[in-house]
């Protein structure tokens, strides 16, 4: 099986059902504050902040393809797009995830904005098409990440950014690889307050076991598995932020 077929088999039926876990939402919400952007109802870890700062730093023109790789149910990417007006692309490899994307943009007030099924490494995507590619928390699942950024490459325009979100353990140097892959590197950054505020949701997650199993159903497996794996590589394990631009 390949790693796109796990990752779909693993987190469908989580995205089936996400919109309908209030106890989730909760979690994100009491450890986020004013800064979790509750009416996208993101999963993962991505603020307010973290979206004004992409958002800047991505700037397509008005009008231009925003292309959201790992889109999840896609409000992140519906939110940059609209603060720049952009036309939104999503790409993610979980069927169920797409179909919610649509129905949560719409909600949104983006109701052209396109979902569908691709990923990092197949996008499906003409040369040179995207004025702006945008990545959260989705990098890191990817196992050819030299093909994914490489594939990001191809798609972008000249000039124009790639802004994503990810882990990085001391093993790997995103910026190389941004690098080896024709990409130029603008700003490397760790998103504020991140480490506190992950291990806070995974306490909370762990502590809420039983009522994340009934409304999650089996797709809570998931979230479980990372709550307890992930704390202890954390600490040598920044979240961050980066930004590179095509040349030409």
């Amino acid at each position: 099986m390949s790693t796109t077929q796990t990752a779909e088999r693993r987190y469908a039926d989580f995205y089936r059902h996400q919109a309908k876990s209030p106890t989730l939402r909760g979690i994100y919400q009491d450890v986020y504050g004013d800064d979790y952007p509750a009416e996208l109802e993101p999963f993962g870890f991505v603020t307010r902040t973290d979206l004004d700062r992409i958002a800047g730093l991505l700037d397509p023109p008005r009008g231009g393809l925003l292309v959201d790789i790992g889109c999840g149910r896609g409000g992140p990417g519906v939110a940059v797009a609209q603060a720049r007006g952009a036309r939104l692309l999503g790409l993610d490899v979980v069927a169920a995830a797409v179909e919610g994307a649509a129905t949560l943009a719409t909600r949104l007030g983006l109701p052209d904005a396109e979902f569908r099924k691709g990923s990092f490494t197949e996008t499906g995507l003409p040369d040179s098409v995207a004025e702006a590619v945008l990545s959260i928390d989705a990098l890191w699942m990817v196992w050819n990440k030299p093909a994914a950024l490489a594939e990001v490459a191809r798609i972008l325009r000249p000039g124009a950014r790639l802004v994503l979100t990810t882990w990085e353990p001391a093993y790997l140097d995103h910026s190389r690889m941004l690098t080896r892959a024709g990409l130029v590197v603008d700003s490397r950054e760790e998103t504020p307050h991140w480490k506190e505020r992950q291990l806070a949701v995974y306490a909370a997650v762990l502590a809420e076991t039983e009522a994340l199993s009934r409304e999650l159903g089996p797709g809570a497996e998931v979230i479980f598995e990372e709550a307890r794996d992930t704390p202890p590589v954390l600490a040598e394990t920044p979240r961050i932020l980066l930004a590179a631009h095509r040349p030409g």
